[in-house]
């Protein structure tokens, strides 16, 4: 788990340089914007924006997780700057390169909350609720889903879980998300009726799902 001061210190370093990025776009200064926050990639992860973006998201985590484990300042300096970049581009108007900046933001910060296991006080989560309702309208890409569907278990969230498992299923079928959804149900089923409630959820929705599930052959 990631200790919560050391969360805490570099959230206020990147707070302290997205406040300079926010008085630029209040000015309407787009382009110095974009510029600064290319600078600031560089200047923290050695990587230009333009390389950040030229990479799939696997192979950005992987370039960020040399020895198979994230590195937290850059994956973390990366994904702040990348929403920052996005809602430059929003500015803009222009929603084709604001949306693939805000996916893959969002696909660091769930597997960073997932590797670390960070405390739910933290404002990482306040930071991934405002990217998903950002991409609320729309159509998620196919490597961002299972992941969101981990994180909405992990925050026991297990309606909107259930929600993505299904989808995923139904447009991308897969072994591997068959399984992670039996897995799913088989825990739902050893929880009680008050923590299902807390999730929205219910013993009688956690049967038909696990029906559902059975009709998906693969």
């Amino acid at each position: 788990m990631i200790n919560k001061d050391y969360i805490l210190r570099l959230a206020e370093q990147i707070g302290y340089e997205i406040s300079i990025l926010l008085r630029l776009r209040k000015r309407n200064q787009y382009e110095d914007e974009l510029l600064a926050i290319d600078n600031l990639l560089l200047k923290y992860t050695g990587m230009t924006s333009r390389f950040i973006n030229s990479l799939s998201d696997e192979m950005l985590l992987q370039s960020l997780s040399p020895l198979g484990k994230l590195n937290v300042d850059a994956g973390l300096w990366i994904a702040s700057l990348l929403k920052e970049e996005g809602a430059a581009y929003d500015a803009l108007h222009n929603s084709h390169e604001s949306y693939y900046r805000y996916t893959k933001s969002l696909y660091l910060l769930l597997e960073l909350l997932y590797q670390e296991h960070v405390p739910f006080d933290s404002e990482l989560y306040q930071e991934t609720t405002d990217l998903i309702a950002k991409l609320t309208d729309f159509e998620l890409p196919e490597q961002l889903e299972p992941k969101l569907f981990r994180y909405y278990e992990q925050r026991g969230m297990y309606a909107q879980a259930e929600n993505i498992l299904f989808d995923y299923l139904e447009h991308h079928p897969s072994k591997d998300m068959l399984e992670a959804g039996h897995a799913f149900y088989e825990r739902l089923q050893k929880k009680n009726t008050a923590d299902l409630e807390l999730g929205n959820f219910s013993q009688e929705e956690v049967l038909e799902g696990i029906e559902q599930l059975n009709q998906f052959t693969i």
